[in-house]
């Protein structure tokens, strides 16, 4: 019932709130405030009073891009047994007590960072705290809530190995990445989950879950000068540490058309993703990319590639393109599925878009759809204090600005059609590309021949770590 409340008491909210009802260009956001305690924890306050509830976001600024060589899903596992009991809590004593303040606790690893999140009515704010200070600084690691953990991980895996589209997504970013971390899946593979050990997870903890690698987000109806005494008194204690960052491998820029195709015989049609190396979150053309990659793919039904390979071809039922990005890299990529024997032809199909809006400027329509799209949606990132405190990480992880927010709308504003051109012909490279095809090699081989040599691989999981 009071979980039900807190759902109810934001969706009342959103009907007046603030945040959407500003102007066109500018979102403005309640007062920030921000203080970076003694032993180093970066702590963020948002005082945002449409509702009578906290968000807490605990984000470590560490994920699976320094999973230890062979840990591949590490930072996801620990994360997840964050909640499954501290020195002083059962996991059972964890769930039935969030659930009686009505709140919620959750968490999950990114490659970049890792997050640990609770939200509580404002009366349950020292609960909220409470909990939420000791999963982070006081798990147990139970050898029993290990094993439970991983039995129920590698089942995850072994299933989605059972899906053609899973595949091809999993095998692209080992072909796009090799032995850089962005190659393996978050979750990790059997063989890695497999071999995690109670000193693997404990040594990851202590390694990265220290102050000084630490951001805390306090999002809701709270003050300040109420929060901070609080936050000291439960996480002043903390001891900062110095922080080692593995290094790894760089992976290799793509030349040419080189296409793996993973054979699975009983499959008529073909899970396609190609695509090439792509950038870091930070880039300073991020909105430019964003609008081009709308027009090109990534607009659902309005795109290009949905209109020229789906509604005009009839190749497939659906397709898109992304900017994938990272704190230290990221990937371009293009994803369908078609019958078999028009593999090459919707690869063809997409690739001329790629190079037509490299070489034509996009039309004043289709540069002022993007641009609403991306005016439209943005405010509704900040609905319920959880999604402000998560912005405003993200502002924080990436080193966006203070003014990212509040710049959004004018950032987009700015874009041209010039803009776009120049973003396509710098950063997109239709004849360098990765493909990955997953389908009946049978079948597929020598159609696929025609673009390049084809590297044959079974239908497995990832093949490193």
């Amino acid at each position: 019932m009071k979980r039900i409340l807190i759902t109810t008491l934001l969706a009342v909210a959103l009907l007046g709130s603030n945040l959407l009802a500003q102007s066109y260009d500018e979102i403005k956001l309640p007062p920030i405030h921000k203080q970076t305690l003694a032993n180093g924890l970066e702590l963020v306050v948002v005082e945002h009073s449409e509702v009578p509830v906290v968000a807490f976001m605990l984000v470590v600024k560490t994920g699976d891009m320094q999973d230890p060589s062979g840990k591949a899903g590490l930072a996801n596992f620990v994360v997840d047994l964050l909640r499954q009991g501290t020195k002083t809590r059962t996991a059972t004593q964890i769930s039935d007590q969030i659930d009686f303040i009505g709140g919620s606790l959750g968490g999950g690893a990114d490659y970049d960072y890792l997050s640990v999140s609770c939200q509580v009515l404002k009366k349950y704010f020292d609960q909220g705290l409470d909990l939420l200070s000791e999963v982070v600084l006081n798990p147990a690691f139970s050898d029993q809530e290990i094993e439970r953990l991983r039995s129920r991980r590698i089942g995850e895996i072994k299933e989605s190995m059972d899906d053609p589209e899973t595949m091809a997504d999993l095998k692209f970013r080992e072909f796009l990445f090799g032995n850089n971390p962005l190659a393996f899946p978050l979750d990790g593979t059997e063989k890695s989950v497999a071999s995690f050990t109670r000193d693997d997870i404990v040594g990851f903890h202590r390694n990265y879950f220290i102050p000084n690698n630490t951001i805390l987000a306090v999002v809701g109806d709270v003050k300040f000068s109420e929060v901070l005494p609080k936050i000291k008194q439960k996480f002043g204690s903390w001891k900062k540490s110095n922080l080692s960052t593995p290094s790894y491998t760089q992976p290799e820029t793509v030349k040419g058309y080189q296409i793996m195709l993973v054979d699975k015989p009983d499959l008529t049609q073909a899970y396609i993703q190609y695509g090439h190396l792509g950038l870091k979150r930070s880039t300073p053309d991020y909105f430019s990319i964003r609008i081009m990659n709308y027009i090109l793919g990534g607009g659902g039904f309005s795109s290009r590639m949905m209109q020229e390979v789906r509604a005009k071809r009839g190749l497939t039922y659906g397709i898109s393109c992304t900017f994938s990005h990272q704190k230290e890299g990221g990937s371009y990529e293009v994803s369908t599925f078609t019958r078999n024997d028009s593999t090459v032809a919707a690869i063809q199909a997409s690739l001329a878009e790629i190079k037509r809006i490299r070489t034509e400027k996009v039309s004043e329509k289709e540069l002022e759809n993007a641009k609403n799209f991306y005016f439209g949606y943005f405010p509704f990132r900040f609905e319920t204090p959880q999604q402000i405190a998560s912005m405003i990480i993200d502002v924080e992880i990436y080193g966006l600005g203070d003014d990212y927010i509040k710049n959004y709308r004018q950032n987009v504003k700015k874009v041209t059609a010039d803009d776009v051109l120049r973003v396509a012909q710098k950063y997109l490279e239709p004849d360098n590309m990765k493909f990955v095809v997953v389908s009946n090699a049978a079948d597929v081989k020598t159609r696929l021949e025609s673009l390049g040599s084809v590297k044959v691989v079974p239908f497995t999981e990832h093949s490193g770590s």
